[in-house]
C-alpha cells in the first residue's frame, strides 16, 4: 500500500463489521486508515507531534487507538474519524497498545512502565 511519506512502524487488521480494514503508522506522524479490498487509503489521522509507533483497532468499541514517540495515545472514533481524546501517563514513549476483546480493556507499553 503507498500513502505514507516515510517508514511504516505499525499496522492492525480489522475483521470486524461490514467490510475488513487495515490501520498503519508511521514515521511520517500519520495514522492511515486502508480499505483492505479496494487498497484505497480511507483517512488520514494527523493528531501527533511524533512518529506513530504503534496501532491497534478496539472493535467493540468501536475505536483506534494510536500510540506515538510523543509520548501520547489518540483515542479515535471509527464513526466520525475524530479525535475522541489524547492520553498522556508521563511514562515517556508509547511503544505498544493491544485491546482484549469484549472486556473493553486496554493495555499501553511506555519506556517507563505500562497501564491497563
Amino acid at each position: 500500500l503507498e500513502g505514507h511519506e516515510a517508514g511504516v512502524n505499525c499496522v492492525d487488521y480489522y475483521h470486524g463489521g461490514d467490510k475488513p480494514y487495515l490501520v498503519s503508522g508511521g514515521d511520517d506522524m500519520a495514522v492511515k486508515v486502508w480499505d483492505y479490498q479496494t487498497k484505497a487509503c480511507l483517512q488520514t489521522l494527523s493528531f501527533h507531534s511524533g512518529n506513530i509507533s504503534c496501532v491497534s483497532f478496539v472493535p467493540d468499541l468501536p475505536l483506534i487507538i494510536a500510540g506515538s514517540e510523543d509520548n501520547t495515545c489518540s483515542v479515535i472514533s471509527m464513526q466520525t474519524w475524530r479525535l475522541e481524546t489524547t492520553l498522556n501517563y508521563d511514562l515517556e514513549r508509547v511503544w505498544s497498545v493491544n485491546s482484549k476483546p469484549k472486556l473493553n480493556r486496554v493495555a499501553i507499553g511506555f519506556d517507563n512502565g505500562m497501564i491497563v
